[in-house]
């Protein structure tokens, strides 16, 4: 199944344009945080809430320094419900994401807000001493239009006008496939890859792959830690500035997940 998903993605993705661009590529250091809270029911009910927030180092490719500028901030609720063992479907009703970026050294950070609301399925089933996941998830996203900060943006206090629900509505495709291998006691490994695609109105394209490997650790049966390294790799195209950008984001990723403990 993973096979024709990715085959889908490239031939999604291999849309010819009639523009002649200017190819870039650019490396930028980033720093990735994700707390994932869950609250298992004694039945098949489950609830999660997930934070992001992503800081960056300046994006001339030389800066390592990847607590410089803010990247993005998410909350993000989930509702799921495991229809079998290896079977979970969730949902997420609303999702609410601040981003922040630099077109170029010469110019100020941007920002943009946007509401997601993502169904998604997944499948985990035995491998070797571990266990591989395969995750399919649609995004259906409202993002605002994009402003130019010029001065230092305060959360949830900016004073910009919030058009979420502008005329930019478009869906992101995710597939992704992980291994997570036990190899000593409560310690594990995490790799996972994971294509996604863009379905605008005006194009529909292969804009993003994430690459992760990362190493974990159980401190108890509820709670675990991870920390890795992700690859992100982008496709950003201007079209009035006739330019695609081809983007390697490396992230430093630090991971915790801490489920509540049932009294059986």
């Amino acid at each position: 199944m993973i096979r024709y998903l990715f085959l889908m993605f490239c031939c999604l993705g291999g849309q010819a344009y009639g523009q002649s661009y200017t190819n870039e590529v650019r490396h930028r250091a980033v720093f990735w945080t994700e707390l994932n809270y869950v609250y298992k029911t004694s039945g098949k009910w489950s609830f999660q809430l997930d934070h992001q927030y992503r800081r960056q180092a300046d994006d001339n490719g030389r800066d390592i320094q990847v607590f410089r500028h803010p990247l993005l901030q998410v909350f993000r609720p989930w509702v799921n419900y495991q229809l079998s063992k290896p079977v979970r479907v969730s949902l997420s009703p609303i999702g609410l994401w601040w981003n922040w970026g630099k077109v170029n050294q010469y110019q100020p950070i941007t920002f943009f807000q946007e509401i997601r609301i993502i169904p998604q399925l997944q499948i985990t089933k035995p491998l070797k001493k571990g266990e591989f996941i395969q995750r399919y998830r649609a995004e259906f996203r409202w993002p605002s239009h994009t402003d130019t900060l010029a001065t230092s943006y305060i959360f949830l206090s900016d004073g910009e006008s919030q058009e979420v629900l502008a005329d930019r509505f478009n869906v992101r495709l995710r597939g992704m496939a992980r291994w997570i291998n036990p190899f000593q006691e409560q310690w594990y490994t995490h790799l996972s890859v994971e294509p996604m695609v863009v379905i605008s109105p005006s194009v529909t394209h292969f804009d993003q792959n994430r690459t992760y490997l990362a190493i974990g650790r159980s401190i108890r049966k509820n709670l675990r830690v991870e920390l890795g390294y992700l690859n992100q790799f982008a496709i950003q195209r201007m079209p009035n500035d006739q330019l695609r950008t081809y983007r390697f984001n490396h992230a430093i990723h630090v991971f915790v997940y801490l489920e509540n403990v049932r009294k059986h």
